[in-house]
């Protein structure tokens, strides 16, 4: 052993484990500011325990990315030592310094995108943080500049990245020390393969089956608790991986599943009978309406920007978040017991218009190979069959998640997005810019085009619709008047996070449905009541980034409504459970048998109002509803003894059937 070659070596390894030593305790305090920011918990009594676990497992997920950190060093330490040139290793101890203070950095902005990504969907960062990137970019920055104090955010950044660099320096400006061994061992090879090991059991945290970072096991009970473990590298990563196996064509959801090479076992599953249509597989999810009367109505179906159904229940003059939609969900069909198809809106857009659930971990059809396919047993396809003028309207700019791309390969005769609302305005009387927010026009504008539509017409109209307004960073027009949102305790005690962004959230929230409300006022007084449904949902549940819940926390951060105007002779003719489960792909099943006679129709969802079928609601967070019934896969793979959650899965399998299938057949 060269000992003066091995001492400097010692050293360098000894400086950078001070270093990660650091950065672990900033790491660890992070933790620490995520748990109490976040936090649900009313108490911690019988849970310190599982938070103790929780830090300590999260300690260990910090420590796998130190060791992809120091792998590197340890690489290039183990070469420089047979090399033998002390000067090489002057220049790389210098270089370690910018070395680490990049990779610390990088790490840090990756957990301060993780805690903003938390606060919006109540997970950590995944496949969907890349479709963030894809957004509106200047829509995103105005976002970012309203909702926070950005200055201060910055000035308290660039403070810790001095902090971080001079600490890292002054640690690698410590003196040397003559070591004439590593724990009494002098044998070079022995000291490096010791090093090596470390530095390996560092990234893969464990000594089990699984890598800690690709596999963190639940400590606890609690939902949020076990959520503490992760970390925004680690989420990053993973999602990284996902977003790549996908771009690769490697997504493979009927191998996930277990269908692979099984098909017709999911079609089993799915009709609860082994006598199934094995020449023609779709026609077991291929079904005939059964409307109830000869009346042709229009539809009008809007999905409304982040319209969550749990903080309806704090509803009260005081606090008045539903404005004037209250009296119209009071005297009209609302579905309480439904759940969002995905996390995001175009997610959820894209389950609605293709009648399917969500498929986790996917990218948007408008933003894949799926991008040109033609899904032709879709809605508008079938409207138009029937003599609709079909319609996709959108308060936003149709290139977001390239939706026109997508769209105007679905069947609809208009596509319209904010710039086409804007035109067909009457008395203009203010400057362009007030009709506007980031994201999209103000949606009392969308609102008032479709009204208009309705009257310009002049044969049956299919109108879908998706607002923008309840959206970051919460912007209302300047003259409307907000009603009254007095925030009481038992509110306040369910809101997490930062209370003056709460109450721009829940005033932007209680304009967007409000001008549903106004909307169904003008709509009810006009000529069109006796002869259009009016279908109103939402895309998600995004306001349950700031609320806990006291009880069913997964309904509850899923929980969208569902309402129907029905016109008062078709109303009177059907019996209908508002307690009934669904998801998205349901809506659509629905109104086929309200609106389309005898007319054979493909569906992986169901007709809510048809009470002889079993109901399920889908979110891809791989959760499922059934009645009372309420459960969570941990993983697509994951092996089950639940029949409702085999059912989730073999759901599943059959929308991947279903998409290849026209897939193969657009490209024939």
């Amino acid at each position: 052993m060269n000992q003066t070659i091995m001492s400097n070596v010692l050293n360098i390894f000894k400086k950078l484990i001070f270093a990660h030593i650091l950065f672990l305790g900033i790491m660890s305090l992070y933790r620490a500011v995520f748990f109490f920011y976040y936090s649900p918990l009313d108490s911690f009594q019988g849970f310190y325990l599982d938070i103790l676990k929780a830090f300590f497992l999260g300690f260990r997920v910090d420590l796998t990315v130190i060791g992809y950190i120091q792998t590197l060093p340890t690489i290039i330490l183990i070469v420089l030592y047979y090399i033998k040139k002390e000067s090489l290793l002057n220049y790389f101890s210098k270089f370690l310094v910018y070395y680490l203070f990049f990779c610390y950095v990088a790490v840090s902005l990756l957990l301060c995108a993780d805690f903003g990504f938390y606060s919006y969907f109540k997970e950590h960062i995944n496949i969907l943080f890349f479709g963030l990137l894809d957004d509106d970019t200047k829509a995103l920055m105005v976002t970012f500049w309203q909702n926070y104090n950005v200055v201060l955010i910055l000035a308290i950044f660039f403070a810790y990245l001095a902090f971080l660099f001079f600490s890292i320096k002054k640690i690698f400006s410590i003196s040397n020390k003559n070591y004439n061994s590593f724990f009494t061992l002098k044998i070079s090879a022995l000291i490096f393969l010791i090093l090596f090991v470390l530095n390996f059991l560092a990234v893969r945290g464990t000594l089990g089956m699984y890598p800690l970072g690709k596999m963190i096991p639940n400590v606890s009970s609690d939902e949020f608790i076990n959520k503490v473990s992760h970390n925004g590298f680690r989420a990053f990563t993973n999602a990284l991986s996902a977003r790549k196996k996908y771009l690769a064509r490697k997504y493979d959801l009927l191998k996930a599943t277990g269908y692979k090479g099984n098909i017709e076992k999911a079609f089993e599953v799915y009709t609860g009978t082994e006598n199934i249509n094995r020449e023609d597989l779709l026609k077991n999810i291929t079904f005939k309406t059964k409307k109830v009367d000869d009346k042709e109505y229009n539809v009008v179906v809007i999905m409304v920007e982040s319209f969550g159904m749990p903080i309806l229940k704090y509803q009260s003059d005081d606090f008045n978040i539903l404005g004037e939609l209250k009296k119209h969900f009071d005297e009209d069909i609302l579905l309480t017991n439904m759940i969002s198809a995905g996390d995001g809106t175009i997610s959820s857009l894209q389950a609605l218009l293709l009648n399917i659930p969500h498929r986790p971990t996917s990218f948007a059809f408008s933003q894949s190979i799926y991008k040109q396919t033609s899904f032709s047993y879709g809605p508008a396809f079938l409207f138009k069959e029937n003599n609709y003028e079909t319609s996709f309207i959108y308060g936003g700019d149709l290139t977001w998640r390239s939706l026109r791309e997508f769209v105007k390969h679905q069947g609809y005769d208009n596509l319209e997005g904010k710039i086409n609302i804007f035109k067909h305005l009457e008395n203009i009387d203010k400057p362009k810019a007030d009709y506007f927010h980031p994201w999209g026009i103000f949606d009392e504008y969308l609102y008032s085009h479709i009204l208009k539509k309705l009257e310009n017409s002049d044969k049956k109209q299919f109108i879908v619709a998706l607002s923008t307004n309840n959206h970051p960073p919460y912007n209302v027009p300047k003259e409307y008047k907000s009603k009254s949102l007095e925030f009481n305790d038992a509110i306040k005690n369910h809101i997490t996070g930062d209370f003056e962004l709460a109450q721009q959230r829940f005033k932007s929230y209680a304009y967007a449905v409000d001008q549903v409300g106004i909307f169904l006022d003008k709509f009810k007084r006009s000529k069109f009541k006796d002869n259009t449904i009016v279908v109103v949902t939402a895309d998600n549940n995004t306001i349950d980034g700031i609320m806990k819940y006291d009880d069913n926390q997964l309904l509850n951060s899923k929980n969208i409504p569902l309402y129907f105007y029905l016109p008062e002779s078709l109303k009177n003719k059907i019996d209908v459970d508002t307690k009934v489960t669904g998801s998205h792909k349901d809506i659509f099943p629905t109104i086929y048998n309200l609106t389309l006679k005898e007319q054979e129709y493909l569906s992986i969802g169901k007709n809510l109002f048809d009470s002889s079928l079993e109901h399920y609601g889908f979110n891809g967070s791989m959760i499922v509803t059934n009645k009372d019934k309420i459960e969570k896969l941990n993983s697509i793979e994951e092996q089950t003894n639940s029949k409702l959650l085999n059912y989730y899965k073999a759901n599943l399998a059959i929308t991947q059937h279903l998409i290849n299938y026209y897939y193969k057949k657009g490209k024939e």
